[in-house]
């Protein structure tokens, strides 16, 4: 992958953990429990703190792989599937830039993961 190419993903990586960062921070404003009122109440605001928690955690999970596809920047294996080591198609890395396999290889593993 030539230098623009991987500077682009490098920007639109960084870019999306900055917005995931932000929206974690206005979420956690959002975390209310209160145990005033009646007991639907106090269910209401439990089951929304814990979907903006499991939100919140799918967000990190995707800070996380942002992060290791930088390392891959910096180490020269970006756009390099893990598990077959063959190039990801640039048209899968402008969709999901942090993606560590190609769209084949993640099929096989989540069959795998079904039986």
């Amino acid at each position: 992958m030539d230098k623009a190419k991987r500077e682009k993903f490098k920007e639109k990586l960084l870019k999306a953990k900055a917005e995931i960062i932000k929206e974690l921070e206005v979420e956690q404003e959002y975390f209310v429990y209160n145990d005033q009122g009646d007991l639907v109440d106090v269910a209401d605001s439990v089951i929304s703190n814990e979907i903006l928690n499991k939100l919140s955690d799918m967000d990190l999970d995707k800070v996380r792989l942002i992060d290791i596809a930088l390392e891959k920047m910096e180490k020269g294996t970006y756009g390099v599937c893990e598990g077959t080591g063959k190039n990801i198609p640039e048209a899968r890395l402008n969709a999901i830039p942090w993606t560590r396999y190609t769209v084949e290889y993640a099929e096989q593993m989540e069959k795998l993961k079904a039986n």
